[in-house]
């Protein structure tokens, strides 16, 4: 294989790799896992039944090879994290009500409540909206698998179980949706700046009324956000159960490794499948706010992935929610140099600014080295066709990327064991 004498040079000699045969058994174990949770669970929101049930079962199995088996519940505000869109449409209605009757002042102040909502709550991810929804309970859960002798590390590989909801957007002329979105948003703050005008200066006539048809007129593309998401998940196959599984493949991997005489020697393996991912990272900040004294103790890594589409597109990320979260330059340019070496294109890059965020950035706060592997293009101009859509379905997913994600992750692993 391509590049397999550079990975062996960086692996104890007496434990054998990952090989291409090995890579394409866990691939196909990984597709009939994951197929099958999603026959039996369909759709898996966070905060509903099957997002739980799917995470019991993961529990389920890990119970059946991991060293130990873990499940940890937290409560997640159900809609709380994308609730800042629909406030920003009824601030907008509102502000032109309050515009036409000349009170600009508190017209700007809604506006600017809107913006300040959607930094807190959107850019930041920090919890402003949640005490206004439904409380519910979600559920982390994980394996681990001890090394054979006294643990140095963790290594943490992980992926999330619950589905994201249908992004109507994606549906319907998903071409216009960076318009539709940021267009939106950007509408508020010309509605935020002609308000102030209007309250602060004296405006002679015709103007007033030109800046409130004009204001008006925004309502035609802010009052489409109100439909923005729907009420029904999707099956989330390659968003992201696929990379829970890989996780859990990866853990009975090497435990079967271990059981062989050839585990690893330091380093301990937590396979983690984060509940609330969609809802704002909900899952890997609860886990990361228990386990913080772990990581103080441990040097702790993260191999994240996520929307594994497409494996021209595979890059690994150097920060995180919106550009904001610093992650670990030197994992993600490892694990890209160990891609590159399997033949696959691959390269590092920041979250771009409005994009959104991966779990990888909860536990990078605590101090935790962290990446995030995607296979697809990231940006809100152009992503991969079935993302957030009812079509995220498995045979979307590349078998080729899964297997290689395999081989990446475990030669990473390797590496970094048996490093003195």
């Amino acid at each position: 294989m391509k590049g397999m004498s550079y990975i062996m040079k960086s692996i104890n000699p007496e434990v054998t790799p990952m090989n291409q045969t090995e890579s394409n058994r866990l691939q196909e174990a990984v597709f009939n896992q994951t197929q099958a949770l999603i026959d039996k669970h369909g759709a898996r929101l966070a905060g509903t039944k099957p997002s739980l049930d799917c995470a019991d079962d993961l529990y389920q199995d890990a119970l059946t090879f991991a060293d130990t088996a873990h499940k940890e519940d937290f409560h997640v505000f159900r809609g709380a994290f994308l609730g800042w869109i629909r406030l920003l449409v009824f601030n907008y209605a509102a502000s032109l009500v309050l515009l036409w009757l000349d009170l600009p002042l508190y017209a700007a102040i809604l506006a600017l409540t809107s913006l300040l909502v959607l930094l807190i709550q959107f850019v930041f991810y920090m919890p402003m909206l949640d005490r206004f929804y439904p409380k519910r309970k979600a559920r982390n859960v994980y394996g681990i698998i001890e090394p054979e002798q006294p643990v140095e590390t963790q290594v943490i590989v992980s992926g999330h179980h619950d589905s994201a909801r249908i992004f109507n957007f994606y549906i319907h002329q998903p071409g216009l949706y960076n318009l539709r979105t940021t267009g939106s948003i950007a509408w508020v703050v010309v509605l935020l700046v002609m308000s102030v005008v209007l309250h602060v200066v004296t405006v002679p006539a015709p103007g007033p009324l030109i800046m409130r048809i004009v204001a008006s007129a925004g309502f035609l593309l802010v009052g489409q956000m109100w439909f923005f998401a729907s009420r029904k998940g999707t099956s989330g196959a390659g968003d992201n159960l696929v990379a829970s599984v890989i996780a859990w493949q990866l853990g009975r991997y090497y435990q079967q490794r271990k059981e062989a005489g050839h585990g690893l020697q330091s380093t301990r393996l937590i396979f983690m499948s984060f509940d609330a991912e969609e809802e704002g990272l909900r899952g890997a900040r609860a886990y990361a706010k228990a386990h913080a004294r772990d990581f103080e103790r441990y040097p702790t890594y993260l191999l994240n992935a996520d929307c594994l589409y497409d494996e021209k597109d595979l890059f690994f990320l150097t920060s995180d929610i919106n550009n904001t979260v610093k992650l670990s330059d030197t994992l993600a340019q490892e694990l890209a140099d160990i891609a590159k070496s399997l033949g696959l294109p691959s390269k590092t890059q920041p979250l771009s600014f409005l994009t959104g965020g991966t779990d990888a950035a909860e536990l990078a706060k605590k101090g935790v080295k962290a990446t995030t592997a995607i296979g697809m293009p990231w940006t809100n101009a152009a992503r991969n066709a079935v993302y957030h859509t009812p079509e995220d379905t498995l045979d979307k997913v590349s078998p080729s990327l899964v297997g290689h994600t395999l081989m990446l992750f475990s030669t990473w692993i390797d590496r970094h064991d048996s490093k003195p």
